[in-house]
């Protein structure tokens, strides 16, 4: 049976429509994708994804073990976050990773739902005596708040100044709901007994950061990530509690227009801006260097698969990740072949209309000969070819 997040009766409530992703039972939509993609890009959207898999790895050598697997380097520094990608000994993606450090020996490890039981069980594999992981996903939420207007949003509910986190950074933030007429804080009265009072063992490791006053109520993690490309926040409450701060959002939202969101405007949202989708983009065959993911690879630090990069690196011979964009009305989808002259070079892992920019998007793998932005092939869409040109990401 499927996995359902605390929010699962809301959803249900809210009329959304529901599928099985990654193992857990999940809002597709409420009111309409391109409507949900839009009130995210033009103000603000808040998604239930506390499937994301949600790991507390501690120890004296978290730090080194967490390195020595991650092609990025993990950062030292209380609150940095990075973007990563967890590999085997041959450079393989396991799965791509956020890891926040929360002291110099606590991290925070956010991964992909569908990989969360192998990402764990390879942990488990290759931690040193000295280190535990600790599964946090069923005992908190995760809440992306994104969209131009979720800064200004989120302020409302906290006395931490919001504008001096920078992108892929965290902090501990006090929640005070704002009570009756502008400007009243506190912590209602719903919230007592919802699991504040047990102590919340993500924000127990998390010595390393900042203190917040003990008048700005309640404490979690939030990190200024997304899977957008808008400005917004990732909150990582408990999950009694964490149902509150949903519907508080919600409330306080609807006069400037905030929208659940499900996973098919995730889905459009992430590809306008080239991200990748665990099992479709990356299905544990491929290395970073296939991935369009170069670009976080810290080749001046020891980790696993290291040796087999830097011959692939040296060869320069393997398939390249690319955005397409196609040139009349076709709309390119997951495994559509991408041909050459007649021929296939590659094919979509990705496909969508792009509810921004009104064309067909997609990413592809292709040959490294067609991988060069202007180059024209065609996108075999249902038996037909559409001609397509490849582009720099991301499209928007």
């Amino acid at each position: 049976m499927a996995l359902r997040t605390p929010l699962y009766e809301w959803h249900v409530a809210a009329g959304a429509r529901l599928i099985e992703f990654g193992g857990w039972e999940m809002p597709l939509q409420y009111t309409g994708i391109v409507e949900e993609h839009l009130a995210v890009r033009r103000g603000v959207g808040i998604f239930d994804v506390s499937h994301m898999g949600k790991l507390r790895v501690t120890g004296p050598s978290a730090h080194a073990f967490l390195d020595g697997l991650s092609a990025n380097d993990v950062s030292r520094t209380p609150g940095r976050a990075r973007y990563t990608q967890l590999l085997r000994e041959n450079g393989t993606v396991i799965d791509d990773l956020i890891i926040t450090t929360l002291s110099p020996t606590q991290f925070f490890v956010v991964c992909n739902a569908g990989p969360r039981p192998a990402v764990v069980a390879w942990l488990e594999a290759h931690r040193p005596a000295d280190v535990r992981v600790e599964d946090l996903t069923l005992t908190h939420l995760c809440l992306a708040l994104q969209g131009p207007k979720a800064p200004a949003l989120l302020q409302r509910f906290t006395g931490v100044d919001l504008s001096g986190i920078r992108p892929f950074w965290g902090a501990a933030i006090g929640f005070r709901v704002p009570a009756v007429g502008p400007g009243a804080v506190g912590v209602p009265p719903e919230m007592k007994g919802w699991g504040w009072d047990a102590g919340d063992r993500l924000m127990a490791a998390a010595e390393g950061l900042a203190p917040t006053p003990a008048s700005d109520g309640p404490r979690f993690l939030v990190t200024r990530t997304g899977y957008t490309g808008e400005a917004g926040f990732e909150l990582f409450p408990p999950a009694g509690p964490g149902q509150q701060v949903w519907a508080s959002l919600l409330a306080a939202g609807a006069e400037v227009g905030i929208r659940p969101i499900g996973l098919g405007a995730r889905d459009t949202l992430r590809l306008e801006k080239g991200y990748l989708l665990s099992g479709q983009d990356f299905t544990g065959v491929q290395t970073p260097l296939e991935l369009n993911s170069a670009w976080i690879v810290k080749w001046d630090h020891p980790f696993l698969g290291r040796e087999v990069l830097e011959a692939q690196r040296a060869r320069d011979d393997h398939a390249r990740l690319v955005g397409l964009k196609v040139t009349d009305r076709g709309i390119p989808r997951h495994g559509c072949p991408v041909l050459a002259g007649g021929a296939p070079v590659g094919a979509v892992t990705s496909g969508t209309m792009s509810p921004s920019l009104r064309v067909g998007i997609a990413l592809a793998s292709v040959d490294p000969r067609f991988a060069e932005p202007g180059a024209h092939v065609d996108v075999d869409i249902r038996g037909t070819p559409h001609p397509a040109q490849v582009v720099r990401l991301p499209f928007l």
